[in-house]
């Protein structure tokens, strides 16, 4: 009988093992998918409901599994069907095969680290949920001698939400390439050129042009195994490339709209450099800059300053490599240019190297051979792309580096590319609008029949045509963005959503007091502790990093990164100090916070002490298996089994046991444009294991270690957010968990209680409102205009009267080029009235009468001077002198208020 019953258990795991391997490797994906979300979405709707012990029966389960699976008298919720029965073997009924398939696919998930066995091994809970059972029993903890019972608890409530994570389908199951060249370049050959090709060359040689230019973004994607495009990615490649080197669509604006991470960037990017690749072509050569890129933020303009390098680096080698091409050498240029462009630093380009290069010699730290002469970052560089925030390019419109750049070449830039075009909200969104007409009028100046490309993209915005036409002036928008076929599943994600307790002081017994009425308690018996909402974040930040699943793959990065958000710079230094002396216990080692939740007794050989003062580890190692360190090894402890108050209080984290989770983390910093540890050093390198930053951060960093963000209290506004949470799980593989801890303002209750606005935000929340019509802000920039004027149609008088403040020449040219000025100003700005145009020319006209006037105090008794002379700073100032120099101009500055109110006497020479 035994014999029996050994050869049947020999005959089942054969029989698992066939199964296992007659599977196809797509349908145990699958399948591991489906039941790992069964399990989690049966643990959300417990924790949502307060049952923070959430477990899920495996019978329930399994009879789930068989109905969808073996049965087939369900169908999963996207429809889909899904036979496994093909891979059972004959001798078996399809109920055991389904029973021993059942117990394979539980016991791989349960080796990858997403579901644990608890309980009697007949439930099971997925590592999401365990989490957030350590989130929803949090207590701030100290090391001290304070027992974890009187710890004050950090969490009210605690929320889960499960959300799909979609993509657009590319590879295999997108479209090819070269059949998209192929139709773009058959409907080029019966199109009219775009003005800027018929002025440089004859209809046969743009031709040319365009399918070199085409088959060599080809070789790069060839080169970087992107062949196989997002459909709306060949979408955008055959309009906007038609668009720039024909004359269709000539006056429709365009915005990208996919998913974060949905290849956006390549939907503009490569049209851009099949285009500068055409007016770079030896039959063509069209002088200029070709594109202007602009985004919100510095770090996003670095980022993608970076991107486009290291794809250019890949079409230098291309080049180097095929002499077939008609290029002797890179035919593009890219420029960096904001503020701080000259003191920044990218990763180096070549394949395999980890160095960096300083943006100024553009030359690897570690190999000096590694360098880039193809692009450049200081503010009067000029190229045919050009990397720029909206603030520099409202300044390059009349400074003389614009007028370099831009405006004395025959054709003036042809992409104007607005990314991230959902920040631009309330007054910088009315600025920016202003400045991308103020743009467009200089560009039509310099050549009448040239069309701009103008491109708007974005990941979280629902209005996105007409915001596009708003933001650009345009006419007409028209979407490109994947089509419900033409997206996939990839996978999901977690949010967690925490609402901490409100702000209050508790005292917390120390030693022996712990057993003393509190009315008995001496001022040494207690520490006296203020809980805030900000403890709640500091615990949750660390308790967070060193117990959800990280990944230390073979090939590929180490998933083990948070990026953490809040919504000001002040917030960014209290949070990273207080989360940083967490982890390092003030500078002492083994007084690290989280080691006191260490699971000491399967964690720790019998002769460690452990770290964990409340484990009682004596107890659960005494019962052990012989294969077993503890009796809470193989599944953590509950009440009904193997009791243990320390577990049930949250005291003890379980899933604490990789050696990545049991490493202080690396805080740091980031904030205006600059990454630092929290006691200031700057750096550059990629140590760091969580971040915290503010909205600098939230849209373009793709970092692909990063598996988890946090939010600290409510976001500023949705699709900010939703940009935040997208920072995490940029590979298909990843599933990320975002974490938001709420306070106790209204703010944040509401986001609590209405948590799907944040998790699953429909389209109402996703528009994006922009009053460009708006008067004081188009005023502003009337008078700015005024300075583009002169700056594009006389550069040296601009230059003067810009820099240098030559009041007697804009007084010249205010009286002789004043309809020309108005001209401009009505181009610029259509809808404007023409009263509130010849206002601005009149203010204008007065406020530099008012400089003109001859002051001398009285008291001084200097020699007669003008006040714009006496605000001029002379050419020659050292910048040592300046500082003297402000002081004084501070000074005039008061003085010309007064004169300007009348209440001064002025000497005149009269």
């Amino acid at each position: 009988m035994m014999s029996s019953r050994r050869e049947e258990g020999h005959d089942h795991l054969d029989a698992v093992a066939e199964i296992w391997d007659s599977l196809d490797i797509d349908d145990r994906a699958q399948l591991q998918q489906h039941v790992l979300r069964w399990v989690d979405r049966d643990c959300k709707e417990q924790i949502n409901a307060g049952n923070y012990d959430a477990t899920v029966s495996l019978d329930e389960l399994y009879d789930r599994f068989h109905r969808v699976f073996i049965a087939a008298t369900e169908t999963l919720e996207n429809g889909e069907a899904i036979t496994v029965t093909y891979a059972f073997p004959a001798q078996h009924s399809n109920d055991i095969a389904g029973k021993l398939l059942f117990q394979r696919l539980i016991d791989e998930l349960v080796e990858r680290d997403v579901l644990h066995y608890v309980y009697d091994k007949q439930r099971v809970r997925s590592r999401v949920a365990e989490v957030t059972r350590y989130f929803a029993l949090l207590r701030q903890r100290f090391a001290d001698e304070s027992d974890f019972e009187y710890a004050p608890s950090l969490t009210k409530m605690v929320k889960m939400d499960i959300q799909s994570r979609k993509k657009p389908k590319w590879g295999d199951d997108g479209i090819d390439l070269g059949d998209e060249v192929r139709d773009i370049l058959s409907k080029i050959r019966t199109a009219d050129p775009a003005a800027e090709f018929t002025a440089a060359t004859d209809t046969g040689s743009w031709r040319t042009a365009t399918k070199d230019a085409l088959k060599l973004v080809y070789k790069l994607c060839k080169e970087r195994e992107l062949t196989g495009l997002a459909a709306f990615q060949g979408r955008s490649l055959d309009r906007l490339f038609r668009q720039a080197v024909t004359k269709e669509y000539s006056d429709t604006a365009h915005v990208i709209t996919a998913s974060t991470g949905g290849g956006k960037t390549e939907a503009f990017l490569f049209p851009i450099f099949a285009y500068t690749f055409t007016t770079n072509h030896t039959d063509v050569q069209v002088g200029g800059v070709d594109a202007v890129l602009s985004y919100p933020r510095k770090d996003l303009c670095n980022n993608q300053f970076e991107r486009i390098i290291e794809y250019l680096y890949d079409v230098q080698q291309i080049i180097e490599d095929n002499d077939e091409l008609p290029y002797d050498s890179l035919p593009v240029t890219v420029a960096l240019q904001h503020g701080d462009a000259e003191n920044t630093e990218i990763d180096c380009p070549v394949d395999g190297c980890d160095g960096r290069m300083g943006t100024q010699e553009m030359e690897c730290e570690k190999d000096p051979a590694h360098s880039v002469d193809f692009a450049r970052a200081d503010k009067g560089a000029t190229a045919d792309i050009i990397v720029v925030t909206p603030d520099t390019l409202h300044r390059r419109l009349m400074d003389h580096r614009g007028s370099d750049q831009f405006w004395k070449h025959s054709s003036p830039p042809k992409f104007m590319v607005l990314d991230e075009v959902h920040v631009y909200t309330n007054q910088y969104g009315m600025h920016v609008a202003n400045v991308m007409r103020r743009f467009q009028a200089a560009m039509q100046h310099v050549d009448t029949d040239q069309q701009p490309s103008l491109v708007a993209s974005s990941a979280t915005i629902s209005n996105a045509e007409d915001f596009t036409s708003r933001i650009f002036g345009a006419s007409e928008a028209v979407e490109i963005c994947p089509r419900d076929e033409e997206i996939e599943e990839i996978g999901w994600e977690y949010l967690i959503f925490i609402k901490a307790t409100d702000p209050r002081e508790v005292q917390v017994p120390q030693g022996e007091a712990k057993y003393l009425p509190r009315r008995e308690w001496d001022e040494e018996d207690f520490e006296e502790t203020n809980v805030t909402n900000l403890s709640s974040m500091i615990q949750v930040a660390f308790a967070m990093y060193h117990t959800i699943l990280k990944k230390n793959p073979d090939d590929g990065p180490v998933k083990n990164k948070i990026l953490g958000f809040v919504d000001s710079i002040d917030s960014v230094k209290r949070l990273g100090d207080y989360i940083h002396d967490a982890e390092t216990g003030r500078g002492v080692e083994g007084q690290e916070l989280f080691t006191l939740r260490t699971p000491d007794a399967f964690l720790r050989d019998e002769d460690e002490s452990g770290t964990n003062p409340d484990c009682p580890k004596h107890k659960f190692r005494s019962n052990a298996a012989e294969h077993e360190r503890a009796v809470c090894e193989p599944l953590p402890p509950n009440h009904e089994l193997n009791p243990c108050p320390v577990y049930e209080a949250g005291e003890c984290w379980w899933t604490m046991t990789d050696d990545l989770d049991l490493e202080p983390m690396n805080v740091y910093l980031h904030k205006s444009g600059r990454t630092e540890t929290p006691n200031g050093r700057p750096v550059h390198d990629d140590s760091w294991d969580l971040m915290v930053t503010t909205s600098a951060l939230e849209v373009g960093f793709d970092h692909p270690g990063i598996l988890g963000t946090f939010q600290y209290r409510a976001p500023m506004n949705i699709p900010g957010f939703v940009q935040r949470k997208g920072r995490g799980g940029r590979d298909p593989d990843d599933q990320p968990v975002s974490v938001v801890v709420l306070g106790s303002q209204p703010e944040d209750a509401f986001y609590f209680h209405h948590e799907n606005l944040l998790s699953d935000p429909d389209d109402r929340y996703l528009r994006i409102n922009l009053d460009e019509e708006n008067q004081f802000v188009r005023t502003e920039h009337l008078v700015s205009a005024i300075f583009d004027y002169l700056n594009v149609t006389e550069p040296d008088s601009a230059d003067e009267i810009y820099r240098r403040l030559d009041i007697e020449e804009l007084d010249h040219k205010l009286a002789r080029e004043q309809e020309e000025m108005q001209q401009w100003m009505r181009t610029a700005f259509p809808t404007v009235d023409e009263e509130v145009i010849v206002d601005v020319l009149e203010n204008i006209n007065q406020y530099v009468k008012q400089t003109q006037v001859p002051i001398t105090p009285a008291d001084l008794g200097d020699d007669m001077q003008m006040f714009w002379e006496a605000a001029r700073i002379p050419p020659g100032t050292k910048e040592s002198d300046l500082e003297g120099h402000l002081d004084d101009l501070k000074f005039k500055r008061r003085l010309f208020q007064e004169i300007a109110d009348n209440n001064i006497d002025l000497q005149t020479n009269e």
